[in-house]
Protein backbone atom coordinates (compact mmCIF):
# COMPACT_ATOMS: atom_id res chain seq x y z
CA UNK A 1 0.00 0.00 0.00
CA UNK A 2 3.03 2.58 0.79
CA UNK A 3 4.45 1.63 -2.40
CA UNK A 4 0.59 2.78 -3.84
CA UNK A 5 0.97 5.94 -2.60
CA UNK A 6 4.06 6.75 -3.05
CA UNK A 7 3.22 5.99 -7.08
CA UNK A 8 0.01 8.14 -6.36
CA UNK A 9 2.54 11.29 -4.99
CA UNK A 10 5.39 10.79 -7.83
CA UNK A 11 2.48 10.74 -10.24
CA UNK A 12 1.21 14.05 -8.45
CA UNK A 13 4.30 15.75 -8.38
CA UNK A 14 5.23 14.79 -12.11
CA UNK A 15 2.02 15.95 -12.86
CA UNK A 16 2.59 19.11 -11.00
CA UNK A 17 5.91 19.61 -12.86
CA UNK A 18 4.65 18.92 -16.11
CA UNK A 19 1.82 21.54 -15.68
CA UNK A 20 4.62 24.25 -14.01
CA UNK A 21 6.75 23.76 -17.14
CA UNK A 22 4.01 24.42 -19.49
CA UNK A 23 2.68 27.39 -17.64
CA UNK A 24 5.89 28.61 -17.60
CA UNK A 25 6.41 28.10 -21.57
CA UNK A 26 3.27 29.58 -22.25
CA UNK A 27 4.66 32.48 -20.32
CA UNK A 28 7.13 33.04 -22.43
CA UNK A 29 5.50 31.85 -25.43
CA UNK A 30 2.22 34.13 -24.97
CA UNK A 31 4.25 37.76 -25.46
CA UNK A 32 6.65 36.50 -28.06
CA UNK A 33 3.05 35.86 -30.31
CA UNK A 34 1.38 39.01 -28.90
CA UNK A 35 4.44 40.96 -30.34
CA UNK A 36 4.60 38.64 -33.45
CA UNK A 37 1.03 39.16 -34.20
CA UNK A 38 1.10 43.03 -33.56
CA UNK A 39 4.34 43.37 -36.21
CA UNK A 40 2.70 41.50 -38.84
CA UNK A 41 -0.45 43.70 -38.29
CA UNK A 42 1.10 47.14 -37.63
CA UNK A 43 4.15 46.42 -39.96
CA UNK A 44 1.70 46.90 -42.59
CA UNK A 45 0.64 50.24 -41.63
CA UNK A 46 4.58 51.64 -42.70
CA UNK A 47 4.65 53.78 -45.32
CA UNK A 48 5.18 52.26 -48.92
CA UNK A 49 6.88 53.19 -51.22
CA UNK A 50 3.99 55.02 -52.85
CA UNK A 51 3.19 57.39 -50.30
CA UNK A 52 6.22 59.25 -50.00
CA UNK A 53 4.54 61.80 -52.83
CA UNK A 54 0.58 61.87 -50.81
CA UNK A 55 0.46 65.34 -49.60
CA UNK A 56 2.18 67.33 -53.25
CA UNK A 57 0.42 68.89 -55.87
CA UNK A 58 0.21 67.10 -59.18
CA UNK A 59 1.08 69.67 -61.87
CA UNK A 60 1.79 68.87 -65.15
CA UNK A 61 1.11 70.08 -68.87
CA UNK A 62 2.23 68.36 -71.72
CA UNK A 63 0.45 66.64 -74.71
CA UNK A 64 -1.59 63.91 -75.35
CA UNK A 65 -1.83 61.04 -77.66
CA UNK A 66 -4.19 62.82 -79.89
CA UNK A 67 -2.30 66.13 -79.89
CA UNK A 68 -3.96 67.94 -77.31
CA UNK A 69 -2.30 70.00 -74.20
CA UNK A 70 -3.11 68.73 -71.70
CA UNK A 71 -3.00 70.90 -68.09
CA UNK A 72 -3.78 68.79 -64.98
CA UNK A 73 -4.13 72.42 -63.75
CA UNK A 74 -7.43 72.95 -65.27
CA UNK A 75 -8.77 69.27 -63.76
CA UNK A 76 -8.59 71.32 -60.50
CA UNK A 77 -12.06 70.80 -59.21
CA UNK A 78 -12.64 67.68 -60.56
CA UNK A 79 -11.64 64.28 -58.44
CA UNK A 80 -8.72 62.79 -61.04
CA UNK A 81 -7.28 59.23 -61.11
CA UNK A 82 -3.54 59.12 -62.75
CA UNK A 83 -3.19 55.80 -64.43
CA UNK A 84 0.46 54.87 -65.62
CA UNK A 85 0.48 52.38 -67.90
CA UNK A 86 1.66 50.23 -71.16
CA UNK A 87 0.18 48.23 -73.98
CA UNK A 88 2.37 45.42 -73.24
CA UNK A 89 1.59 45.10 -69.33
CA UNK A 90 -1.26 42.96 -69.00
CA UNK A 91 -2.19 43.97 -65.54
CA UNK A 92 -2.00 47.24 -66.60
CA UNK A 93 -4.80 46.05 -69.47
CA UNK A 94 -6.70 44.61 -66.64
CA UNK A 95 -6.39 47.94 -64.78
CA UNK A 96 -7.72 50.02 -67.57
CA UNK A 97 -10.98 47.86 -67.83
CA UNK A 98 -11.70 48.67 -64.55
CA UNK A 99 -10.69 51.89 -65.19
CA UNK A 100 -13.18 52.17 -67.89
CA UNK A 101 -15.87 51.26 -65.95
CA UNK A 102 -15.38 53.89 -63.04
CA UNK A 103 -15.47 56.05 -65.48
CA UNK A 104 -18.33 55.21 -66.65
CA UNK A 105 -20.34 55.26 -63.59
CA UNK A 106 -18.59 58.59 -62.64
CA UNK A 107 -18.92 60.73 -65.75
CA UNK A 108 -20.77 62.94 -64.60
CA UNK A 109 -19.33 63.65 -61.19
CA UNK A 110 -16.30 65.83 -61.58
CA UNK A 111 -14.25 62.52 -62.18
CA UNK A 112 -11.58 62.48 -64.82
CA UNK A 113 -8.45 59.87 -65.77
CA UNK A 114 -5.35 60.73 -67.02
CA UNK A 115 -3.47 58.09 -68.67
CA UNK A 116 0.66 58.14 -68.39
CA UNK A 117 1.67 55.58 -71.18
CA UNK A 118 5.34 54.59 -71.26
CA UNK A 119 4.64 53.08 -74.87
CA UNK A 120 6.12 55.40 -77.77
CA UNK A 121 3.62 56.54 -80.79
CA UNK A 122 4.23 53.70 -82.79
CA UNK A 123 3.54 51.13 -79.89
CA UNK A 124 0.43 53.33 -79.05
CA UNK A 125 -0.78 53.27 -82.75
CA UNK A 126 -0.50 49.81 -83.45
CA UNK A 127 -2.28 49.15 -80.13
CA UNK A 128 -5.40 51.22 -80.80
CA UNK A 129 -5.70 49.97 -84.47
CA UNK A 130 -6.20 46.61 -82.40
CA UNK A 131 -8.51 48.59 -79.68
CA UNK A 132 -10.56 50.68 -79.04
CA UNK A 133 -9.06 54.33 -77.73
CA UNK A 134 -9.31 55.06 -74.19
CA UNK A 135 -11.93 57.37 -73.05
CA UNK A 136 -9.60 60.37 -71.61
CA UNK A 137 -6.34 61.84 -72.59
CA UNK A 138 -2.96 59.73 -72.43
CA UNK A 139 0.45 61.49 -72.32
CA UNK A 140 3.12 59.38 -73.44
CA UNK A 141 6.44 59.90 -75.11
CA UNK A 142 8.82 62.29 -73.13
CA UNK A 143 6.19 63.48 -71.29
CA UNK A 144 5.00 60.35 -69.60
CA UNK A 145 9.33 60.19 -68.98
CA UNK A 146 9.20 62.78 -67.04
CA UNK A 147 6.17 61.96 -64.84
CA UNK A 148 7.42 58.17 -64.33
CA UNK A 149 10.82 59.88 -63.09
CA UNK A 150 8.92 62.27 -61.33
CA UNK A 151 7.01 60.08 -59.46
CA UNK A 152 9.49 57.13 -59.15
CA UNK A 153 7.58 54.65 -61.18
CA UNK A 154 9.70 51.71 -61.39
CA UNK A 155 6.95 49.29 -61.92
CA UNK A 156 3.17 49.65 -63.71
CA UNK A 157 0.33 49.72 -63.10
CA UNK A 158 0.36 52.37 -60.73
CA UNK A 159 -2.11 54.93 -59.75
CA UNK A 160 -2.11 58.29 -58.19
CA UNK A 161 -5.67 59.94 -56.62
CA UNK A 162 -6.17 63.44 -56.73
CA UNK A 163 -8.26 65.54 -54.62
CA UNK A 164 -10.17 68.57 -55.79
CA UNK A 165 -7.16 70.90 -55.36
CA UNK A 166 -4.80 68.46 -57.54
CA UNK A 167 -3.31 67.15 -54.61
CA UNK A 168 -2.36 63.75 -54.55
CA UNK A 169 -4.24 61.72 -51.64
CA UNK A 170 -3.47 58.11 -52.50
CA UNK A 171 -1.59 56.25 -54.49
CA UNK A 172 -1.20 52.37 -55.43
CA UNK A 173 -0.75 49.71 -57.26
CA UNK A 174 -4.26 49.27 -59.12
CA UNK A 175 -7.40 51.51 -59.29
CA UNK A 176 -9.25 48.46 -56.86
CA UNK A 177 -6.80 49.36 -53.90
CA UNK A 178 -8.18 53.22 -53.82
CA UNK A 179 -11.59 52.70 -55.31
CA UNK A 180 -13.34 53.40 -51.94
CA UNK A 181 -11.37 56.53 -51.42
CA UNK A 182 -12.00 57.59 -55.03
CA UNK A 183 -15.94 57.07 -54.13
CA UNK A 184 -15.66 59.30 -50.68
CA UNK A 185 -14.10 62.09 -53.13
CA UNK A 186 -16.06 62.40 -55.40
CA UNK A 187 -19.62 61.90 -53.78
CA UNK A 188 -18.43 63.60 -50.23
CA UNK A 189 -15.94 66.21 -51.09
Amino acid sequence: MEASEDRKDESHILGQAEADSSDSLLRFLLPVLVILVGALLFGNLKPTEYDEFVGQAFDHSGTSYHGDVVDLKDYKGSVVVVNFWATYCPYCLEDIEHLKELNEELRHDDFQIVGVSSDLREELDAFFTQKPDLPWPTYFGEDAFKLGTAYKVDSIPRVMLLDRDGKIVAAARAIDDIKRRVYQLVHNG
